[in-house]
């Protein structure tokens, strides 16, 4: 992996060293999951517009299909409690 500088103020650079060390990260990781969590947002924002600007014959499509899928809560199965290897 290729590293390089970047310049940020010295109350920036304090900043993220702090964050880091409260995370047990090295500025580096927390510079980069921010940006990954901001990127996700980003993305997230546009869905939404996209989904905002929908006609509604894609919204009653996606109601149809939700409702299919709703019928899977009722499954009589417990929720998933994560491994238990």
């Amino acid at each position: 992996m290729t590293v390089t500088t970047i310049k940020v103020s010295s109350s920036t650079r304090d900043k993220i060293n702090a964050l880091a060390a409260e995370q047990g990260l090295t500025a580096g990781s927390l510079v980069e999951k921010v940006l990954e969590d901001y990127l996700w947002r980003q993305q997230v924002e546009e869905a939404k517009r996209q989904m905002r600007a929908a006609p509604k014959e894609v919204w009653d499509e996606y109601i149809a299909e939700a409702a299919i899928w709703d019928v899977t809560l009722s499954d009589g199965l417990e929720p998933y409690q994560g491994d238990t290897w």
